[in-house]
């Protein structure tokens, strides 16, 4: 039986969910465009060529909004190059940005092993392992649709579509509230001889938010 498409190739357990998920390096929200640049021959970017083979792909998995991008034999010593954003908005416009909109942060790569340029990435761009958690946990609180309040998805369940909306914004028919079922018992008698419970909830449902 033939080997899966992702499972071929020179170390094809980098194409597999846990090794992507595996990657430490977060870059921090400034960071827009990642830039290598090594040389193939030479042996000063053999450390960057290792560090392309082994953590690119998870650094694109983990950073799917940062474009990263390879120079080769464009430069006798291999560096990488962060340029980061200056503008306020997240999204820059491809048509009207350009080099002002950006401070490039150039590290120098040479002689270096893939661990030693795995460390300093991490250590100068990338979020730190306290503000990972803080992110993960607050990415989770948001993700689950059971959190209600501050830093959620919804403040309030009666924003979800299907669930009844709070008294205060929108009142309950009759024979929903309390008052009328345990104290008011007969005058919620006199309100279903002129409309029924059903027709009551309908028109619940029909009245705005």
């Amino acid at each position: 039986m033939p080997a899966p498409m992702f499972m071929r190739g020179a170390a094809p357990w980098r194409n597999t969910l846990a090794y992507l998920e595996s990657g430490k390096i977060i870059f921090r929200p400034i960071v827009r465009i990642f830039t290598l640049n090594y040389t193939f021959d030479k042996p000063d970017s053999d450390g960057l060529r290792r560090f392309i083979f082994w953590h690119l792909a998870q650094i694109q998995y983990k950073n799917p909004n940062v474009q990263c991008v390879q120079f080769k034999n464009t430069t006798p010593t291999p560096f990488v190059s962060f340029y980061l954003s200056r503008s306020s908005s997240d999204d820059i416009d491809n048509e009207t940005s350009s080099d002002n909109n950006y401070e490039i942060v150039h590290m120098d790569c040479y002689k270096k092993t893939s661990n030693e340029i795995h460390d300093s990435i991490r250590r100068v761009m990338g979020k730190s392992d306290l503000q990972q958690r803080i992110d993960s946990e607050l990415t989770a609180r948001l993700e689950n649709p059971a959190n209600f309040g501050k830093d959620c998805a919804h403040y309030c369940m009666c924003l979800v579509y299907g669930q009844m909306s709070c008294p205060g914004r929108k009142v309950l028919p009759e024979h929903l509230r309390g008052k009328f079922t345990r104290y008011k018992v007969d005058e919620l008698e006199d309100i279903r001889k002129k409309i029924s419970d059903e027709d009551a909830l309908k028109d619940y449902w029909k009245r705005p938010f």
